[in-house]
């Protein structure tokens, strides 16, 4: 017999206490030596359950909102080192995936619903959803890879850029229980969820006809009643409305396939006291930033659309033969296809740049880069379009018609470019009177402040004659060819702040109601952040030793000099004023001919005697 002692402890029962009991003795018998040997269990893994494991974000400390800071002529140095969100892993994955949307969305041949059928595979519909609900995780940078190539189909990538979008504002909008139910159909592919956001009338949700509104009835069920402009002619899927509720409040509902009150008309949606579920979790900050992303979707369509032009004219002009030279010998056409690749690869570099703000910072404050990559796309996108297009528009006038539809209705797609201005100078305004408004407040009362408005005249002396002190150094954190370009782009940041101390202390609490001054402003802030990504990006590509970086560098170079004088020609007219800039006549005729209701000028070959 064998007897092995066990010493055991045994914790009192009392809360109060925190001693242990005496140790007790036991014994135990054994039948054979056998049983007194070790036992080693092996221990078995599901490896099924990796799946639960949610993607870790490696974001870095929260940081002062870049754009903002550059209307007071604060530069962020630490971003010109272009940011670089994915791991070699997720890059893979990620080219796996790119690379298996390329072989059906680049092939003219397949249908719609083999498309449709690739994005199912590669589970496109589920991309932005958690990886414990079979998706992806996707993030915004990712997002822009993906959309390059399903944007080859356009009413696909329109698709599925709302369905994105509109998934993200469920995920925050609905309780966890209300979420886990509708997912699995959300994801489905089959019914993409649709956003109406825009009404037929009105075209922003602060005018006073925005007339889409939500009530609750006698049962505690949310009712819409509206009409919409719907950006698909099918809308058997859910949809996501964006309505107004007592005073100027906004919030969004979610209505549900085959739902009552629901009816398609064309473009617009009539919504007949539509039951619908609110999004409820979500703020109207946070719902704002979440729907502001489809501005970044749309610059990458618009940037494929034209990507697509210029190979279109590309595969036109080469064959070609003009007074017995090869037509792309042509240096008026190397030029146009020379302006349209700068566009290109100057929108590109800005919207990765600005996905790196989302994706690798908490807690990012971007709205006014996302913004801005939209309306310098749109902007550079329509008038590069008409240029290229006017090369083959005789031989191939029934491409050159799609391609500019298009281009037109994406650029059009929701917003114009006024309104988007307008939100990008105003925001930027506001923060620069909240940094400068003592000095703003002193400015426009200067026999109150003699002291300070002589201080001020000394310190804008290089400013009134346009030649600002560059202080901020920034070709340290470039490569060193770029030093002229990086000089370039101090002048024009060091621009900003007096640009905006001459548009407070012109009009003070009136500054908005300065429309066409503002829309240079934010035209201005929006060349400085295409220059900001293209040199970060080209000095980044030289420095690591990419294929063709010594071309990226003549790019950026080029494409710095050009918007510098772009950003110099803006600003001085904001320092000229109305007269000097003959705003103030061109509002004068504009308003005649709103008045008048009959030609105001005469024909050119009338007379006044005979």
């Amino acid at each position: 017999m064998n007897f092995v002692r066990k010493i055991c402890t045994i914790r009192s029962q009392t809360p109060s206490t925190n001693f242990s009991r005496k140790f007790r003795i036991s014994t135990k018998n054994f039948e054979s030596s056998q049983a007194t040997q070790p036992q080693v269990q092996d221990d078995k893994f599901d490896f099924e359950d990796l799946k639960v494991l949610e993607r870790q974000e490696r974001r870095k400390p929260q940081i002062k909102p870049f754009i903002k800071d550059v209307f007071i002529s604060v530069f962020n140095k630490e971003l010109l080192a272009y940011p670089e969100i994915l791991n070699k892993e997720e890059s893979e994955c990620l080219a796996a995936r790119v690379s298996a949307l390329e072989k059906v969305f680049y092939d003219k041949s397949k249908t719609k619903e083999e498309r449709k059928m690739a994005l199912n595979k590669t589970k496109m519909y589920a991309a932005p959803v958690s990886l414990t609900n079979n998706g992806l995780a996707m993030n915004h940078t990712e997002s822009l890879q993906y959309l390059e190539v399903i944007a080859n189909d356009v009413s696909l990538g329109q698709e599925i850029s709302d369905h994105w979008v509109g998934l993200e504002a469920v995920r925050k909008g609905l309780e966890a229980e209300q979420y886990q139910q509708i997912i699995d159909d959300l994801t489905s592919g089959d019914r993409p969820l649709k956003l109406c956001i825009k009404e037929k009338i009105s075209e922003r949700i602060t005018q006073a006809d925005f007339r889409t509104y939500a009530e609750l009835d006698n049962q505690g069920i949310w009712r819409v009643t509206g009409e919409k402009v719907a950006n698909s002619d099918s809308i058997n899927g859910y949809l996501l409305v964006l309505c107004c509720l007592e005073g100027d409040r906004m919030k969004a509902f979610l209505i549900h396939p085959d739902a009552s009150g629901v009816e398609h008309n064309g473009v617009f949606v009539n919504f007949k006291q539509a039951p619908a579920t609110p999004l409820s979790e979500i703020s109207e900050e946070e719902l704002a930033r979440t729907l502001a992303i489809s501005r970044l979707h749309a610059a990458t369509l618009c940037r494929t659309a034209l990507t697509r032009a210029v190979q279109s004219c590309v595969s036109y002009i080469r064959p070609r033969v003009f007074s017995g030279k090869p037509l792309s010998e042509l240096c008026t056409i190397r030029s146009i296809i020379g302006d349209a690749f700068m566009d290109i690869y100057a929108s590109e570099s800005t919207d990765y740049f600005t996905t790196g703000l989302l994706d690798g910072y908490e807690c990012p404050d971007a709205e006014m880069e996302v913004a801005m990559c939209r309306n310098f796309m749109v902007d550079h996108g329509i008038s590069n379009m008409l240029k290229l297009l006017a090369i083959p528009s005789l031989e191939q006038e029934e491409e050159c018609k799609q391609l500019l539809d298009d281009i037109r209705h994406l650029a059009a797609r929701g917003e114009n470019l006024g309104s988007i201005n307008m939100f990008i100078a105003l925001n930027g305004v506001q923060h620069a009177g909240q940094n400068m408004a003592s000095e703003i407040k002193q400015m426009r009362n200067p026999l109150y402040h003699p002291l300070f408005i002589f201080k001020k005249v000394m310190q804008n002396r290089h400013q009134e004659k346009d030649d600002p002190k560059l202080n901020l150094f920034l070709a340290e954190h470039l490569h060193p060819s770029l030093r002229p370009p990086s000089e370039q782009l101090e002048y024009c940041v060091l621009r900003m702040r007096y640009a905006c101390e001459t548009l407070l202390g012109r009009h003070g609490a009136d500054v908005a109601s300065a429309f066409n001054e503002l829309n240079r402003l934010a035209i201005a802030g929006t060349e400085i952040l295409a220059m900001t990504a293209v040199l970060a990006r080209a000095s980044r590509s030289y420095c690591i030793g990419l294929r063709n970086a010594e071309l990226e560098m003549k790019l950026a170079a080029c494409f710095v000099e050009t918007s510098k004088d772009k950003v110099r020609r803006l600003i001085k007219e904001i320092d000229d004023g109305e007269y000097l800039n003959l705003d103030h006549f061109r509002v004068q005729f504009g308003r005649k001919m709103l008045d008048a209701n009959e030609r105001l000028t005469e024909k050119p070959i009338a007379k006044s005697f005979w």
